[in-house]
């Protein structure tokens, strides 16, 4: 792993030096250089031009000379093998590598899925992650749920919640942790940092966020629904200092990780085969699902309100919800559309239609899920 990293940086350098663009020309002119200089078999120049381009990508946006700090490396999905519990990855000509691993009943069914293609491996010093594919065909849906997101909940257009304010309690719990440390040690820089880029608040986060996100994903395979969720972007931005907020409410919104959740959602939803949608969120807990009146008096505090239109009595999370749900367009079976033959136009103060047409709408295309999974080193 060391040698390999050092040939990611040689990379760096070498992309950089001479402007290279593109991982195929970075290949082929680090090729016969690494393979002489570190004695390598000739599969290990390509993952080295992989992780070197996309260090290199990113540097765009670091403002400062990338390079490779952790020890790992990185194999194709042709060049290793997985026989009882023994992993074999190419070392010199003629020569491998063995490594037991060990895993658990999870990380086993993954092993022994033949449904499931295996994809390139990923080895770090505590961790290695292989990646699996495999073919998912969407089905074709029969209605749409949205989902509001909030600090301590995820609310579906159909009533269902989700609690979510364990979030909320581990960040609070470890942020009392890290004051009480660094008031313990002021001047200890070297252990502030220490403590501070630990890993075990972001995993525990990680879990429930995970658990629920399969939650919601399972629940629309059963039901054949489409995952409609917002798409929130400039949260904290409008939490910043000066907005009338106080430190412990922005502290609590700069730390909720909502697009991560999104993330979660998504691959999970593609890993399974559930259509998914992300749409426009602006106003959507303003805007009364009756009448389609916007309320622009609403005060963030007001968790329930009368609209002044038509004076429905509306929760603003739900409300949220089914306003999201409807901005969806996936097309579903059952589906009144406006202008359909044989259907009268729905528009307000004509909600009552006739008898809808079913209309298959054929999916020609399949969804390839891409997911990874870890395995300890022993």
């Amino acid at each position: 792993m060391e040698a390999f990293r050092n040939m990611v940086n040689d990379a760096i350098r070498i992309c950089l030096d001479e402007s290279i663009k593109g991982r195929l020309n970075l290949r082929n002119r680090i090729y016969k250089e690494l393979k002489e200089r570190y004695v390598i078999v000739a599969c290990y120049p390509y993952s080295v031009a992989e992780v070197a381009w996309s260090i290199v990508k990113k540097h765009r946006r670091w403002h400062r000379r990338p390079y490779a700090k952790r020890q790992m490396m990185k194999v194709d999905a042709g060049e290793y093998t997985i026989n009882g519990g023994i992993l074999s990855l190419p070392f010199r000509k003629g020569e491998r590598l063995l490594v037991p691993l060990r895993y658990g009943e999870y990380q086993h069914s993954f092993l022994v899925d033949s449904t499931l293609k295996r994809g390139s491996i990923t080895m770090t010093e505590n961790a290695i992650a292989i990646a699996f594919t495999k073919l998912t065909r969407p089905y074709a849906p029969t209605s749409r749920i949205g989902y509001d997101l909030n600090e301590r909940s995820v609310v579906g257009s159909d009533g269902t919640l989700i609690d979510l304010s364990r979030v909320a309690r581990l960040h609070t719990e470890y942020g009392i942790r890290r004051r009480d440390f660094y008031i313990q040690h002021p001047n200890d820089r070297r252990l502030v940092k220490k403590y501070s880029a630990s890993s075990r608040e972001k995993e525990r986060v990680n879990q429930v966020l995970h658990n629920v996100a399969k939650q919601i994903v399972r629940r629309a395979k059963v039901n054949k629904q489409v995952l409609v969720l917002e798409q929130l972007k400039g949260i904290r931005f409008s939490h910043l200092r000066g907005n009338g907020d106080g430190i412990s409410q922005r502290r609590r919104v700069s730390q909720w990780p909502f697009a991560r959740f999104v993330s979660y959602v998504g691959y999970s939803a593609v890993w399974e085969g559930v259509p998914i949608e992300l749409v426009k969120a602006n106003g959507t807990s303003q805007e009364c699902h009756k009448c389609h009146q916007r309320n622009t008096a609403l005060r963030p505090s007001e968790r329930e309100w009368r609209c002044p239109n038509c004076g429905a009595i509306l929760d603003r999370d739900l409300n949220a919800a089914i306003n999201i749900e409807r901005r969806g367009k996936i097309p579903c079976l059952g589906e009144v559309r406006p202008g359909a033959q044989g259907i009268d136009e729905a528009v307000k103060g004509n909600e009552q239609t006739t008898a809808p047409i079913l209309r298959a709408e054929a999916l020609k295309s399949a969804s390839i899920g891409q997911r990874p999974i870890t395995s300890s080193e022993s």
